[in-house]
């Protein structure tokens, strides 16, 4: 049975950070994990977008949506790509920011989303902006995308998720798996330290899961 598990947040909030380390720790465990984020889809439907009509470039490489439409369907084809391969992992991370997650996880098909687990970052929109800025100057890895443009940035991303992740996420939902809400505002040890309790609560989960159904891993 495939573990699913959703990392929310906005962007700069350490989604990329504890989706890398959650799968670095499963992997250990022999867990085959993969990861899907929808920037990767929407950089996609940007690049194909050669008339600027859904969407405009921004300095540094990057871009803002015109049409907003192409959220929703970035996530769509991200439902349609994970589940191709639910049947070679152990675990699907499944990372993305949107203003509104009520909103954008209707996108989703109800039974990908009821057994899914939900890890939501929390992260004030100011810090969120600065680590943005920083992963773009010194950029390291894949996940160091170009940003879009700051005043977009604050405008999109200003509604407060947390108290709906925390309080009505499950029963609007029927989400049946645990919702983790992490504020990462202090140091990087600690925040490492709660996705490891985190991963250590999803193998303990799978383990009584299999258990139950008379397996073994």
């Amino acid at each position: 049975m495939v573990v699913k598990v959703f990392v929310l947040g906005r962007p700069g909030s350490g989604k990329s950070t504890a989706a890398r380390h959650l799968n670095h720790l499963m992997r250990h465990q022999d867990w085959r994990v993969k990861h899907f984020n929808d920037y990767d889809i929407l950089w996609e439907m940007f690049v194909a977008d050669t008339e600027h009509k859904k969407f405009r470039p921004t300095p540094h490489n990057g871009f803002d949506a015109k049409d907003f439409t192409v959220f929703d369907d970035a996530l769509k084809d991200l439902e349609k790509r994970a589940r191709t391969d639910m049947e070679h992992v152990d675990m699907l991370t499944i990372e993305f920011a949107r203003d509104a997650y009520h909103m954008a996880l209707k996108q989703f098909s109800a039974d990908f989303l009821q057994d899914s687990y939900f890890l939501f970052l929390d992260a004030d929109i100011e810090t969120c902006l600065r680590r943005v800025h920083e992963r773009v100057e010194y950029s390291e890895t894949n996940d160091d995308h170009p940003s879009f443009s700051d005043d977009i940035f604050r405008w999109y991303y200003a509604r407060d998720n947390r108290r709906y992740m925390a309080r009505r996420l499950k029963a609007e939902f029927g989400i049946r798996k645990p919702v983790r809400v992490i504020e990462n505002t202090g140091p990087l040890p600690h925040f490492l330290r709660q996705i490891k309790q985190f991963a250590d609560e999803l193998s303990c989960d799978n383990k009584l899961l299999l258990q139950a159904l008379g397996n073994g891993r």
